[in-house]
């Protein structure tokens, strides 16, 4: 017995040792750091990380294994040139998963705690199967960048709960609300479910961050449902209602969600926030100032909330701000740039472009000598640049572009061997380009953006030869001198240069030959400068990646049309518009791939060589050509690249070519002698801009024409011998913009399918015999900007509609129906319905204008417009920025209203030719924008209103032929209008018609019966001499009273001579006006 009980006793004190032992063995192993734990950041994955761990570990059996089944459950997409192959290739049974395989990092144990396969190519979906999720030990991973097509996040990741601190399923293509299990991850760290749709509502972010009380990083950019409207003040009140985020949370990235509304101050009760990315969201309101002073706070991105307003602090002298980077491009924010702002001393990226500031920089701005990242562009800031600049010494991007900053271009020596990125364009700077700019010590400089200035002098041949310079904008600017360097002083052959930009210069001589040795060089830009002689094509040779040429506008620059055999396999574009061409350049009859060639404006004769196929857009307007080599062959080619045809303005005659290529968008035939029927070819599907006018076109438009327009979208045939009715046949889906029918023989009713052309911004019907009513149901056109009418036989009058909807027509703002045979009152109530008319400084959207690359159109169309007293041509940046009612030439009758007034911003107002009558009403002096005002051959009568004396841009004022009386105000442009503006109103005078105004007779004047105005000024003059007659009578009544009789009849013979004379005075008035 006593034997067992020693043996018990042995027994327990052999397995304490064992069991203390493995305790303080597993608490050494466990204790030790993780430092090859793979960690999650916002920025993108690093796609080259390896794999890691102590080299005394192998990879376990059962941790291989499900990374081979996780492998095999994905198909890995192939990597593009520009891509690192995946991760997952590394990945080989032969070889240990901890030591070999890229991504995977494991402890000294051989099990799995780190999981990177982002940016692996992997396809497919993952559900909660996955061997993935055997790995119980994994504290990171990242799946970020992949396509797991659309599939639900799977629920299994709780099965990590224990263990994961970091997860990245950024970029994965997840879809779908994420599942509540997620919110038991309590663990982690750091989570990004960015750019995946995972959130209905702000209950589903509710539910998954509740119990997150560790997290320090939280990525939800675009994860909202696009369908969700909640205020972007929900969705921040939420995240700081989570008590343990107050304290944890640093850095919160919610951008690109649609957030809408203001969004209060919610955030900040998050005190330990160092880095906020609401940027891209459309947030509105005030942001809160006191953001600005949170402690911690080193990064604040609030850029491309359109309407978020605000303005910078004042920062506190007492406080150390950790600030680094403040990003507010794109917002509302404006005021001043404070002084303060030299408190913030670790700044190193400050962007405000696209803002509302304004005023002086202040001086001690660039003492932030830690800024690496400066980016004012696109505001309201002035002043010149001082030396204090050179304290920035650290600049890497320096962007002050769009602004009014003047004076000589800063100094930026001190950061020359830092700085990447110089854009001071569109601004007031002046003098010469330092000749720092140009020296080897900008060794790091890729791009130089100067244009738009005011800088001169010559362009140091040294600025070609910085070895890291890409692009060099220098246009619109007042350079002068020539390029043709010594060939020695550039060091060409191993330049990165790529985009050289010169245009809108003085710049003269040749072009030079060095270029040719530029092999990197994609654009060449030398259009609008002096540049003459002959351009050799060979410059070209050697340039393979050469993608744009523009040499126009230089009208002494030729180039050598002799054949030579070069290719430019990259040709995109060559513009040599404007030049002194005289024959094609057959150098470019080489190129394989199709190209866009504008050689407009020069003095091209002959025809047109089959050649010219092979390029995409040709535009030849303004030449002397007048056939083609082998129409048929090139119009009717079933291979033709040809999309975009200009031979506007050409010599070209007879009848037009019967075929187009069915690859062709847009063709302009204007402005030459074709003949005969427009083919039924121009119903090609494939056409969307189409002018044919200014020929001697006949016959009827083809009845196919107008039936296809769901891509058709301008169609130009004005001043042709068109004739027929217009066909009521516009498709429903009808896409024109603008329609120009004008100077034709067309006759019929408007058609009114014309109402399907919910696009239309311009119709223009002039001169035909058009016979129908004002067209009413036009109102449904809410884009119609110009409706031209003028000269045919619309009748009838034109009052209200009964059902005029009161957002139609609110961008109508040329509005022309003269000359017609309208009846009735004028129509300013239904003008008065233009909203366009009513506002005050009108901003007008102007459309995009000449070639697109995308569509390789020109716009170029004119509308005539009455102003300055005669009929001009206007062309489209006119027509979007001028305002116009004429309704002269018809027959209107009664008053002009006084709401006439109420036309903020019209600049021509015609009611000439009606039969008006009444007064001029004094509300014509609101028209503050008017220029130029036309009353005349109407019966208007009384004064010309004195309040038309404060229009300072009226230029063009005419009431003749009236009935008008009264003195001509006097003052401003009143004195400078020409007599003919007042002639046929015998009533009127002044020193503008010579006419003295004889101030007895104008007293004596009595207006005629009809005349109210008249009358009243009349019994102003009574009543005004019966109050001043009883004052003074009550003084002298004594006096009268006490002479005798003869003193009576005295006075009393007076007051009868009086009244006879005034009688005759009248007399003699009446006369004339009926003479």
């Amino acid at each position: 017995m006593a034997f067992l009980v020693f043996l018990l006793r042995h027994i327990q004190i052999w397995l304490f040792l064992s069991s203390l032992v493995l305790v303080l063995f597993s608490q050494l192993i466990y204790s030790a750091p993780f430092n090859n734990t793979t960690t999650t950041t916002h920025s993108k994955p690093s796609s080259s990380s390896s794999s890691s761990s102590s080299p005394s570990s192998s990879c376990r059996l059962d941790q291989s294994s499900a990374l081979l089944q996780f492998q095999s459950s994905f198909t890995i997409h192939p990597p593009n040139d520009d891509e690192t192959p995946s991760k997952l290739l590394s990945w080989k049974a032969t070889t240990d998963c901890c030591t070999s395989w890229a991504g995977v990092t494991c402890d000294d144990f051989g099990l799995v705690i780190g999981l990177d396969v982002s940016e692996s190519g992997l396809q497919g979906n993952i559900d909660s199967n996955n061997s993935l999720f055997n790995l119980q030990q994994l504290k990171s991973l990242n799946l970020a960048y992949n396509d797991f097509a659309s599939s639900p996040i799977p629920t299994a990741f709780v099965q990590l709960k224990h263990s994961l601190t970091h997860l990245n399923l950024s970029f994965s293509r997840f879809f779908g609300q994420i599942p509540l299990e997620f919110s038991h991850l309590s663990n982690l760290v750091s989570l990004d479910l960015s750019h995946n749709l995972v959130f209905e509502d702000t209950k589903a972010l509710k539910a998954l961050i509740s119990n997150f009380s560790s997290l320090k990083e939280l990525y939800l950019d675009d994860t909202v449902n696009y369908t969700n409207t909640e205020p972007a003040e929900d969705w921040f009140k939420v995240i700081a209602s989570v008590a343990g985020l107050r304290t944890s949370l640093r850095v919160l990235s919610m951008s690109i969600n649609g957030f809408s509304g203001p969004m209060g101050a919610s955030l900040l009760s998050l005190s330990a926030l160092s880095n906020l990315n609401i940027s891209q969201n459309n947030i509105t309101g005030q942001f809160p100032q006191e953001m600005f002073q949170i402690a911690n706070l080193e990064t604040l991105d609030l850029s491309e909330n359109f309407y978020l307003t605000g303005s910078l602090p004042e920062f506190l002298s007492h406080q150390n701000y950790s600030l680094q980077e403040v990003i507010l491009s794109g917002t509302k924010f404006s005021g001043s740039l404070p002084q303060s702002i030299v408190k913030l001393k670790l700044l190193r990226k400050f962007h405000i472009s696209q803002c509302n500031f304004s005023g002086m920089v202040p001086h001690s701005f660039w003492d932030v000598g830690q800024l690496k990242f400066l980016d004012l562009g696109g505001n309201n800031l002035e002043g010149q640049i001082p030396s204090s600049i050179s304290k920035l010494s650290h600049l890497v991007e320096l962007d002050l572009s769009r602004n009014n900053f003047f004076g000589p271009l800063p100094s930026l020596e001190s950061s020359s061997r830092t700085i990447t990125w110089i854009d001071l364009s569109n601004n007031k700077f002046s003098g010469p380009l330092p000749s720092s700019y140009a020296s080897g010590d900008f060794s790091k400089l890729r791009i130089l953006v100067l244009s738009n200035n005011l800088l001169n002098g010559t362009i140091p041949s040294s600025l070609f030869s910085l070895p890291s310079l890409q692009h060099i904008y220098l246009g619109r600017n007042q350079f002068s001198g020539e390029l043709d360097y010594d060939e020695g002083s550039i060091n060409s052959s191993s330049s990165p240069l790529f985009r050289i930009d010169l245009c809108n210069n003085k710049l003269e001589g040749r072009v030079p030959m060095w270029i040719s040795k530029l092999s990197n060089l994609r654009e060449l830009h030398l259009c609008s400068n002096n540049f003459h002689g002959m351009v050799d094509p060979r410059i070209f040779e050697g340039l393979s990646n050469l993608w744009s040429v523009d040499f126009s506008n230089n009208n002494m620059l030729s180039i050598n049309t002799s054949e030579v055999v070069l290719s430019l396999p990259s040709l995109y574009e060559f513009y040599f518009s404007s030049c002194n061409l005289s024959e094609l350049p057959r150098f470019l009859k080489h190129q394989e791939k199709p190209f866009d060639l504008d050689l407009s404006n020069n003095q091209i004769q002959g025809k047109i060589p089959k050649w010219i196929l092979h390029v995409r857009g040709l535009f030849l307007s303004n030449n002397s050509l007048d056939d083609f080599e082998e129409p048929s062959l090139i119009l009717n080619h079933s291979s033709s690249n040809l999309q975009a045809l200009d031979l506007s303005s050409n010599k070209f005659e007879g009848s037009i070519p019967l075929f187009l290529p069915a690859s062709l968008i847009a063709i302009s035939l204007s402005n030459n002698k074709f003949v005969g029927e427009i083919p039924s070819s121009f119903c090609n599907v494939n056409l969307n801009y189409i002018d044919l006018s200014k020929n001697q076109l006949r016959g009827r438009i083809p009845t196919c024409l107008f039936r296809r327009t769901n891509k058709l979208e301008f169609v130009s045939l004005s001043e042709n011998k068109l004739r027929g009715s217009i066909l009521d046949n516009f498709g429903e889906d009808c896409s024109l913009t603008k329609l120009m029918l004008d100077k034709n023989q067309l006759e019929g009713p408007l058609p009114r399918s014309l109402a399907h052309c919910k696009r239309l911004q311009l119709l223009d019907l002039e001169n035909n015999q058009i016979n129908d009513t004002f067209p009413f149901w036009l109102e449904s056109l809410d884009r119609l900007e110009v409706l031209v009418l003028r000269s045919n036989k619309f009748h009838g009058s034109i009052g209200l509609p009964r059902r005029l909807n009161s957002s139609s027509a609110t961008r109508l703002h040329i509005i022309d129906i003269s000359s017609n045979d309208f009846t009735g009152r004028l129509p300013l109530e239904y003008f008065r319905s233009l909203k366009m008319m009513t506002m005050e400084n009108m901003e007008v959207k102007k459309e995009n204008l000449g070639r697109t690359r995308e569509n390789l159109l020109y716009y170029q169309y004119s509308v005539t417009v009455p102003n300055k007293g005669g009929m001009l041509e206007y062309g489209p940046i006119h027509i979007s920025i001028l305002n116009v009612i004429d309704s002269s030439s018809n027959q209107f009758d009664g008053d002009i209203p006084d709401s006439v007034g109420d036309f903020k911003s019209l600049n021509v107002l015609n009611l000439s030719r009606n039969g008006l009558t009444g007064r001029i009403p004094s509300s014509l002096g609101n028209l503050n924008a008017i220029e130029s005002l036309d009353l005349s051959n109407n019966d208007l009568s009384g004064e010309i209103p004195s309040t038309l004396t404060s229009l300072t841009f009226l230029s063009v004022f005419n009431v003749s032929h009236n009935h008008l009386m009264g003195r001509i105000p006097s003052g401003r442009q009143f004195d400078a209008f020409p007599s003919s503006s007042y002639e046929g109103n015998v009533g009127l005078c002044g020193s503008q018609l010579q006419i003295e105004c004889n101030p007895k007779k104008s007293d004596n004047v009595t207006p005629s019966p009809e005349n109210s105005d008249g009358n009243k000024f009349e019994w102003v003059f009574v009543l005004a001499g019966c109050g001043s007659g009883l004052i003074v009578g009550v003084v002298i009544e004594h006096f009268i009273l006490s002479r005798n009789m003869f003193y009576i009849k005295k006075v009393m013979s007076i007051i009868k001579f009086f009244q006879g004379k005034k009688r005759s005075t009248v007399t003699f008035h009446n006369e004339r006006g009926r003479n």
